[in-house]
């Protein structure tokens, strides 16, 4: 419970969340941190994923799951305040169907990555490198005195990303396009969930109650997927998982515009302590509601602990991480106003597309000046042992939140 001494003083109806923005950078820095030292030899298996079919988690499973709970929080900021000031619905649905269109694209790119044949007809790295420059030169968003000049760049930056779509070849794809979804990648899940979730959130954002029955039939849906109901939609299935993306995936978003929506304005939260009462309160039940279902583990996999798998267990556990782990920054920033070491982190929310697409970027980048240089990479022979992997690791993850935080500033700013 939070100590009756919290500050309880009304809140302004336009004070910023800060630690919503706070919370987005530490994500966006692990997520960093955890792809780079995947690759580094050594790495202990705490440190890694847990592979499908193992009754598991690591705190890089509750990663991913804690960016999407993150963008669900937003929904009501962002959406909710369109809808209440009266913006055209038309209009949103645009700006919600343009920025799923728009994860979805990017996440092909990044995950096609792995699959490109080295008979190409230019070099990988370079054909890459071109497809990420179209991507900042289409979704940047400039200001000051450079917006006119940056917004003629997106018709450069369109170009950019046909050549790399007509160039790209996949080791095992024929025809004139040959990108393929395959699992959409990080972005792309996030994508789906997001375009899910603020579907549910319009027909719903009023209604509490009708917030807490869509999560429960999300993870409904999930279970009855793995149960093979939805075995003879093939057609929906080849394009996407159902009981993931569509299901579970969007169960946290949702379960993110939950308590976001009690952090808007008009919520009957309005002291810092009735906040975190109930998000306190809140993860606790998500936390109890994964025990009991963990306790079926015995029974199907759909009950286990799994990120690969997207069961409702790791869901429900991961959002409930990510509510605690939101009340101490609320608590240290919102509440005691202590800000000043959120600085180290404070780039990575302000930019956290770019922050994301900058570690391929740099590691293409790499690549391609070893293959012109000699073939030698110091930073995959840094790789080679764990200790400097590590701090490797650690330290690029810092640099590119602060590259991204520095181009923004400078402006460059990749937002959708």
């Amino acid at each position: 419970m939070v100590p009756e001494n919290v500050n309880r003083v009304e809140l302004n109806s336009s004070q910023r969340i800060e630690s919503i923005d706070v919370l987005r950078g530490i994500t966006i820095l692990f997520m960093l941190f955890v792809n780079d030292i995947a690759r580094v030899s050594g790495t202990p298996s705490w440190m890694k994923h847990v592979s499908a079919r193992v009754d598991g988690m690591t705190f890089v499973d509750v990663v991913f799951p804690a960016f999407l709970f993150i963008v669900g929080m937003a929904i009501p900021f962002a959406i909710g305040k369109r809808l209440e000031r009266g913006d055209n619905l038309w209009q949103i649905w645009k700006h919600i169907l343009i920025r799923t269109a728009g994860l979805l694209l990017i996440g092909v790119i990044m995950v096609n990555g792995d699959t490109v044949s080295s008979d190409g007809i230019i070099n990988r790295q370079l054909l890459f490198l071109i497809a990420y420059a179209g991507v900042i030169l289409i979704w940047n968003r400039p200001h000051g005195a450079k917006k006119e000049l940056i917004s003629k760049l997106r018709y450069v930056g369109l170009i950019l990303l046909i050549t790399f779509i007509f160039l790209y070849r996949g080791n095992d794809t024929t025809g004139i396009i040959q990108l393929r979804s395959q699992w959409w990648g990080i972005l792309g899940l996030i994508g789906w969930a997001y375009l899910v979730s603020c579907i549910l959130y319009i027909w719903f954002r009023k209604n509490t109650a009708g917030i807490v029955g869509v999560i429960v039939l999300l993870y409904c849906i999930s279970i009855a997927d793995a149960a093979g109901f939805f075995d003879k939609l093939t057609w929906i299935n080849s394009w996407i998982n159902i009981g993931g993306a569509l299901g579970s995936h969007s169960a946290i978003v949702v379960s993110g515009i939950l308590l976001g929506t009690m952090l808007r304005p008009n919520s009957s939260l309005q002291t810092h302590s009735s906040r975190m009462r109930w998000a306190v309160l809140y993860g606790l039940l998500l936390a109890i509601i994964a025990t009991l279902m963990h306790s079926l583990n015995e029974i199907h996999l759909i009950f286990t602990y799994n990120k690969i798998l997207a069961t409702p267990a790791w869901c429900l556990l991961s959002s409930a991480y990510t509510i605690w782990i939101w009340a101490v920054i609320y608590w240290l920033m919102d509440v005691k106003q202590w800000k000043q070491w959120s600085k180290i982190v404070e780039p990575a929310g302000s930019n956290a597309l770019l922050a994301y697409i900058l570690a391929p970027i740099l590691m293409y980048l790499l690549e391609l000046i070893a293959y012109i240089f000699g073939g030698y990479n110091f930073y995959y022979a840094l790789g080679g042992r764990f200790v400097l992997g590590f701090w490797r690791s650690i330290i690029s993850a810092f640099i590119i939140t602060w590259l991204a935080g520095g181009l923004r500033h400078a402006g460059i700013w990749v937002k959708l």
